[in-house]
């Protein structure tokens, strides 16, 4: 737990004096190819990674957000004590992957990656939960011992005019979506490439396992934040959820409660994953799908990639009605000094506590 600062004022946690909270949430990016045993393969340079950072505080300082969802800081806990301190708000955080390691030490050495919460220090932020989602083995914020992908939510907690206010970041599984487009388009692929029957059929069992992870992931979170949220308080959920709000573990998720603050816009963009605009996408992701691969899945996975998606959410409980919800859009798709600052587009809502 890190929290910095003491919001007492006569006796009374009074925190921030206005209902109308500023979100937002960003997949900040990695930069890392998670390809590797010792070290993962990294994608720029530590100079580009320093002018992302750079630009994420620009943006910050062009929306001035209450409250900060971060997705994929790596090397934490480095990277979000450096953001809290420049742009002065409170934090708290999670290692969500890491490798095998203790403390600093360890193997991939450039693994140290998790999801974080920043707000400003009136709202006296503090954690107050945190669940790993899926991946097996033991990750905590000083060792780890894990070998696959793992996912996590992390619930802290605000005050806004005295009263509390829950908030929460998380990060699901990343994978091809389980839809009749990409059924037919295994088949297709099948058939132009020469993938074998053994090919297919590993595909669409992997395709399964994939979405029933985050259908899991869905059912875990929305248990534990009913055991630590208490029923009538206010929840405020952000991160990547690496799906689509059309999917069946979106709609459970969203059926339990919970309220998606995307207002839809003419001629908005609404994509935060975009392969057709996202100048990090372009450069560093773009592979020739027209050829055979390794296995059918990985093509299919490859192709999903250069797709583009709104996989990125603020959600509500619906402690607040929908005319709660002051204003939301895509950020963090701004060009700064020839960059976008991340390989996602992030998400921000101003939502009137009730």
């Amino acid at each position: 737990m890190n929290t910095i600062i003491s919001c007492t004022r006569q006796g009374k946690q009074e925190g921030l004096k206005t209902n109308a909270i500023k979100c937002m949430s960003i997949n900040v990016w990695s930069g890392l190819d998670y390809i590797g045993t010792f070290k993962m393969g990294e994608y720029e340079s530590p100079d580009i990674r320093e002018k992302r950072y750079q630009a994420l505080l620009k943006e910050i300082a062009k929306l001035n957000p209450d409250i900060i969802a971060i997705n994929e800081a790596n090397f934490l806990p480095d990277y979000v004590k450096r953001l809290s301190k420049d742009i002065n708000y409170d934090y708290i955080y999670h290692v969500g992957v890491a490798g095998l390691k203790i403390g600093r030490i360890g193997i991939p050495v450039n693994l140290k990656e998790g999801d974080a919460i920043l707000a400003r220090k009136e709202l006296c932020l503090k954690q107050v939960g945190h669940k790993q989602l899926s991946g097996g083995g033991i990750i905590t914020n000083h060792f780890s011992f894990h070998t696959q992908d793992a996912t996590q939510v992390l619930i802290g907690k605000v005050i806004v005019k005295s009263q509390p206010i829950y908030v929460a970041v998380t990060h699901w599984h990343a994978s091809p979506m389980d839809t009749p487009h990409n059924r037919n388009l295994l088949q297709q692929l099948q058939k132009k490439y020469g993938y074998t029957n053994e090919d297919y059929t590993e595909a669409i069992q992997k395709l399964e396992a994939d979405n029933k992870w985050r259908m899991d992931e869905a059912k875990l979170m929305v248990e534990y934040c009913k055991a630590i949220v208490p029923g009538n308080a206010p929840l405020i959920v952000m991160g990547d959820f690496n799906t689509t709000v059309d999917m069946p573990e979106m709609q459970y998720f969203l059926q339990q409660g919970f309220r998606d603050t995307h207002i839809p816009k003419k001629n908005a963009d609404t994509y935060t994953w975009n392969p057709l605009k996202n100048l990090n996408i372009l450069k560093y992701y773009k592979t020739d799908t027209k050829k055979k691969f390794e296995t059918l899945y990985a093509h299919l996975s490859k192709i999903h990639e250069l797709e583009p998606k709104r996989i990125d959410y603020i959600i509500v409980n619906t402690s607040q009605s929908p005319d709660s919800i002051i204003d939301s859009k895509v950020c963090c798709d701004t060009i700064y000094n020839g960059i976008h600052l991340s390989d996602h587009f992030g998400v921000y809502a101003e939502i009137r506590i009730n």
